[in-house]
């Protein structure tokens, strides 16, 4: 089975083991982009549990119906909580302990730690439950950027060590750039990845204001 549906990031991915984190990491937008098209092509197979640690937003029902139509996949297996502080992420992640044999997505795990590098460390918390996750159950995550050096995912050292797969997304005009960073038994590599796979239902010069759709032309 693919692990993402699309073809050309599972190229990147494989050989991979059930229990080994993989991360998609970089431009927030099309990080999102690609965990909603997990989460509808992985839905047709399994029961998939996503945290999201956003406040608002995040989630494009739009889009995830416009996937779930082209791959006739079941909504009723997607289970989605929410975090608003980093004390909600550490008590959803504990709950989550207790799932067997399911697909985990974490969408930006980290967003919650505090600014003050001092308290940094809060993250090796986030970091030794995700690890927990994997013991029975396959771990995804979609992260951002660090704020503390250059290109490496949030997350810090710990992290870094847990994460066995980790894809930077790089956004481009007509495509989008994979780079693989991480991986336990292959060298780093580049793909280039068309960005119509993952195109959105309402292209951008079609979505009007209100006032558009209710204005009768003169």
């Amino acid at each position: 089975m693919s692990i993402t549906g699309l073809r050309l990031l599972d190229q990147l991915i494989h050989p991979y083991d059930r229990r080994w984190i993989i991360e998609f990491y970089g431009d927030p937008r099309l990080t999102l982009m690609t965990a909603h098209y997990v989460m509808a092509y992985r839905s047709v197979y399994e029961k998939i549990y996503v945290m999201f640690n956003i406040e608002f937003g995040g989630l494009d029902t739009l889009y995830l119906t416009r996937l779930c139509r082209y791959f006739n996949c079941d909504m009723s297996n997607i289970m989605i909580s929410r975090a608003f502080k980093l004390d909600d992420t550490i008590k959803l992640l504990k709950d989550l302990v207790d799932i067997r044999g399911s697909l985990v997505l974490l969408i930006f795990p980290y967003n919650y730690l505090s600014k003050d590098p001092l308290r940094y460390t809060d993250a090796t918390k986030v970091s030794g439950l995700i690890m927990r996750l994997t013991h029975f159950n396959q771990i995804m995550i979609f992260n951002t950027t660090t704020r503390y050096g250059r290109y490496m995912p949030e997350g810090g050292s710990l992290h870094h060590h847990i994460v066995k797969i980790i894809i930077r997304l790089i956004d481009k005009r007509e495509s989008f750039i994979a780079e693989l960073i991480k991986h336990p038994i292959k060298r780093n590599m580049i793909i280039s990845i068309p960005k119509v796979l993952l195109e959105h239902p309402l292209k951008e010069h079609s979505i009007k204001t209100l006032l558009e759709w209710t204005s009768k032309p003169s």
